[in-house]
């Protein structure tokens, strides 16, 4: 069977986020998920060490910018998520930091323009998009990416 030919139920994303009970919900098992730190850090490894300009699309609270500020002070970013509750959290863990802009923007629609990016970086958001808006994201994030840059999920 071709996954594209499978009809999923189509959840508005922004509803779904919106919910505290949902996005809370979701760090407090984000945090017990087997191997997650292995996967971090397997993903900063192919983050190019001069990077300064970086997107991370569905943020969440942030967890992966600040793990990644920790290795690298001197990044600046863009966090982006549908969820007010998410960037709520987010707005706190960086309130002290200037270098990071948060965004609230719902990726089943085309991504504002913001310049380009020396990587662009997701954990757990692009395999929620259907199977189309998967394709025409990654022909965005190629389009915002400086010509050096990675793209990383």
């Amino acid at each position: 069977m071709n996954v594209d030919s499978i009809n999923y139920p189509k959840i508005n994303s922004k509803d779904e986020w919106s919910s505290e009970r949902h996005s809370l919900g979701f760090l407090k098992k984000a945090d017990k998920m087997p191997y997650r730190s292995e996967g971090e850090n397997t993903l900063f490894d192919y983050i190019p060490k001069g990077a300064i300009r970086v997107l991370d699309l569905g943020t969440g609270d942030g967890r992966l910018l600040r793990l990644l500020k920790n290795q690298r002070p001197d990044i600046r970013a863009v966090a982006m998520d549908v969820s007010p509750i998410m960037l709520d959290s987010a707005r706190k863990n960086f309130a002290n930091d200037h270098q990071i802009e948060l965004l609230e923007h719902d990726l089943d629609y085309t991504l504002p323009t913001m310049g380009n990016f020396d990587a662009v970086i997701s954990g757990f958001t692009i395999h929620h998009l259907s199977h189309e808006r998967k394709r025409s994201i990654y022909k965005e994030i190629y389009d915002i990416l400086n010509p050096e840059g990675y793209f990383v999920i």
